[in-house]
């Protein structure tokens, strides 16, 4: 494109494009990648680089000054006018991770009113930066090596880490999970992991489909839709077996009067005769479908069973939903 610089970094090969006003740690981040970074203002050098070969300029503590080949530079405060190659030690590319495994205070455990469902907030330790992006998981490893796996229901925020954990009692891990947790001070986990994030799809609708448990990974994924001020128009259709497993309705229901392009559409799947109920019952594709009837403008992103998430997929094809626009962990963990 004119107008615009290629930088090259090595040893890593990556290179990212910028323009001749924008500094260069501006132009990474715009396109996905990942620099060093603290203070964004040259004083922590984190981001510190040294050119190669090419012509660079930066604003340091005597203003404007040239860069050549063989010295350092800081990308926060350093412009490019022709193509350049620097020597960086470390620079990831769109939806590249180091995965961590890090020995995290345990600071609440707390059991929602009235359901199964536990909610769990950790902390890094000091000095740890987590690297993450909102809609990935972790991976909680127990004492005796065993693990389980997670969505993070927030999106990258300092150091916390927040989990909703449905507690199954038939089943013999999930009873030492809650136990560890409600008795000790730290839990090892492992992150991140996971491909379902946000993407740019370009479409005018983003349809945010969870089932139980599978809103965790919905609100950090939506939590961030708001961050970056989408303007996408966004549905939380959460699907549940009874109208009391909508753990956390009040939180997408104070979305709904805070943002104006978002909308909530709880489904329940077993009404007894004696609740009032003036919502959806019975399965969330039938409830998208008589809302919305074509989904050819559409993104989805879904979170529950597989059974689920493959019907929801294969029955909105159907309705003009593109294929390569759908986005589920599912599609990993459980191919077809």
């Amino acid at each position: 494109m004119p107008g615009l610089i290629t930088v090259h970094c090595l040893p890593s090969g990556q290179s990212f494009s910028a323009k001749p006003e924008e500094n260069l740690l501006q132009a990474a981040k715009a396109q996905g990648f990942r620099l060093p970074k603290g203070c964004r203002n040259g004083v922590c050098e984190y981001c510190e680089g040294r050119l190669i070969q090419g012509l660079l300029n930066y604003n340091g503590r005597r203003g404007w000054q040239e860069v050549r080949a063989g010295e350092d530079f800081l990308f926060c405060t350093a412009y490019a006018s022709e193509d350049i190659w620097v020597e960086l030690p470390r620079i990831l590319a769109p939806g590249e991770f180091n995965v961590k495994t890090l020995a995290c205070q345990i600071n609440r455990v707390e059991q929602l009113a009235n359901t199964e469902v536990f909610k769990v907030e950790l902390q890094a330790p000091a000095g740890v930066s987590l690297d993450f992006a909102a809609g990935q998981y972790l991976e909680v490893i127990l004492p005796n090596g065993e693990r389980n796996a997670f969505s993070i229901a927030n999106r990258p925020d300092g150091r916390r880490i927040e989990l909703h954990i449905q507690y199954l009692p038939d089943r013999d891990n999930s009873r030492v999970l809650i136990q560890v947790l409600q008795q000790q001070n730290t839990i090892e986990v492992e992150l991140p992991k996971g491909e379902c994030v946000l993407k740019n799809t370009g479409t005018d609708k983003a349809f945010f489909v969870a089932a139980g448990t599978g809103f965790t990974q919905m609100k950090a994924l939506l939590e961030e839709a708001f961050e970056q001020g989408s303007d996408q128009q966004l549905y939380l259709y959460w699907g549940a077996r009874r109208v009391q497993d909508l753990y956390m309705a009040e939180l997408p229901e104070q979305w709904q009067q805070e943002y104006e392009n978002f909308h909530f559409v709880p489904v329940v799947g077993d009404l007894l005769p004696t609740q009032d109920w003036a919502g959806h019952v019975g399965m969330l594709h039938d409830a998208m479908i008589k809302d919305h009837g074509k989904f050819d403008d559409a993104t989805v992103y879904a979170s529950g069973s597989p059974n689920m998430v493959y019907s929801v997929t294969d029955t909105l094809i159907q309705y003009g939903l593109d294929q390569e626009c759908v986005f589920s962990d599912v599609f990993f963990y459980a191919p077809r």
